[in-house]
């Protein structure tokens, strides 16, 4: 038996695809002199390594460990070293996510590396399902040059258990997991989605330390340890349907962007053009999603390491209801401009600044009122998709609000860049013959 009677009865599967140490193989697309090489991936401003090749996880090279501490390893060992290229990622992702949904209808994005695909479409056996797999990252790999592992299950949980399985103990990179199969005598509790630290504690504490193991739980017991999370957990391991795939518009209830400043800021014109920035970003992301904002919340830090204040508070912060719940980058602007000169105080040496949109709603069901003028709003919604539009073609930043500065970006130190081959006109990659 593949999966359970009732699995098959509901005719219902699912794939997990994640991309194989995605940042470092994105940096390989473009470059193959970097294949067989360790590769490293930094955060922001240079300062952790985010992503590993496999080659460089087997030197030893540690996941959040500091650049500095392994700056010897790197020299040694000739690692590659690239500064964090999201705007590459980013297109990237958008490009694997494609060749996903051209592939399976129902598509669930659960991050920039990964997807879940519900597979109502095959259902004959376990071998036409792996061969589907296979088949889709073959796809992938061509048109992408991203090799990505394909999990298959009775539910989410376990087509996320299975890719596990396929990206550490198979060839292929693919593996369609049975609710009684062998390997779940192997598996440890700890490498179940969903089990953290605190759960793993307490379930080995009543010495459930396998994924078989868990399967044996009583239901009744795992609800009165971990409530209904915990229970929907159970079933779903014993492969009962618990958790759908997700609508990303209605998932997110928040989105916010906030960055450090490289110096103390001590002036309300430079905070107000850095929240413009951010305005931009959150904006971009808003329309993304398809989201309007129905409040605005404005924070500013203070640098608590020199902190000029005698009250020694760190942190401000206040929300406005914006009359009408909006996506467009100059409405979120001006807001943000106001909000930033009500918190700000004279002599304080700010830090950090952030911008959080809250009581979000899908864009096309935002409410308007009386003393709205619909073709200005309409010719406003207009003008912000031409903007999206040319950004994406032409490079972030082509066409921006006058308020964000002259040329405006974000600093950020990326001594390790690679160029942008998929996004800027300037940076697209040259081949001599």
């Amino acid at each position: 038996m593949f999966f359970t009677d009732q699995a098959k009865a509901m005719s219902r599967y699912f794939a997990l695809v994640d991309c194989n140490n995605f940042y470092a193989s994105c940096e390989r697309v473009f470059n193959p002199k970097l294949e067989k090489k360790p590769v490293v991936v930094l955060s922001n401003n240079d300062g952790c390594v985010i992503a590993r090749s496999n080659e460089a996880k087997a030197i030893g090279i540690p996941m959040g460990e500091p650049l500095f501490k392994v700056k010897a390893l790197i020299r040694s060992k000739d690692v590659k070293v690239f500064s964090a290229n999201f705007t590459l990622y980013g297109d990237m992702s958008r490009r694997v996510m494609e060749v996903l949904a051209d592939h399976c209808a129902d598509l669930e994005v659960y991050s920039i590396d990964e997807a879940f695909m519900e597979l109502r479409f095959y259902h004959q056996s376990a071998n036409s399902l792996v061969a589907w797999a296979e088949k889709l990252r073959a796809t992938v790999y061509q048109w992408t040059g991203i090799p990505v592992s394909v999990g298959i299950g009775a539910t989410k949980t376990l087509a996320k258990l299975a890719n596990h399985v396929a990206k550490k103990r198979t060839r292929t990179g693919v593996y369609a997991i049975r609710t009684d199969d062998p390997l779940l005598h192997e598996i440890t509790i700890g490498e179940v989605w969903g089990i953290g630290r605190r759960y793993e504690a307490r379930l080995r504490q009543v010495g459930v330390n396998t994924v078989r193991e868990l399967q044996c739980i009583e239901e009744g017991w795992m609800r009165q340890e971990f409530g209904v999370v915990g229970l929907r957990l159970l079933k779903e391991i014993k492969g009962e349907v618990c958790l759908l795939l997700e609508d990303p518009v209605t998932a997110r209830k928040h989105t916010m962007v906030s960055r450090s400043f490289a110096d103390d800021l001590y002036e309300l014109a430079e905070i107000q053009r850095r929240l413009a920035l951010y305005a931009t970003r959150l904006g971009e992301k808003l329309r993304h999603y398809r989201q309007a904002a129905g409040v605005l919340t404005i924070y500013l830090w203070v640098n608590k390491h020199r902190n000029r204040r005698r009250d020694g508070r760190t942190c401000f912060a206040r929300s406005v209801n914006l009359p009408i719940a909006t996506n467009n980058t100059n409405h979120l602007i001006s807001w943000s401009a106001v909000v930033a000169k009500a918190l700000f105080e004279a002599g304080t040496n700010y830090k950090k600044a952030g911008i959080m949109a809250s009581e979000l709603v899908p864009e096309n069901l935002s409410q308007g009122n009386l003393f709205q003028d619909h073709r200005a709003h309409e010719r406003d919604n207009r003008v912000m998709k031409l903007v999206d539009e040319l950004n994406q073609k032409m490079g972030q930043s082509t066409v921006y609000f006058a308020a964000c500065g002259e040329r405006p970006s974000i600093p950020l130190r990326q001594d390790y860049k690679s160029v942008n081959f998929t996004t800027n006109w300037q940076e697209l990659l040259e081949i001599w013959g």
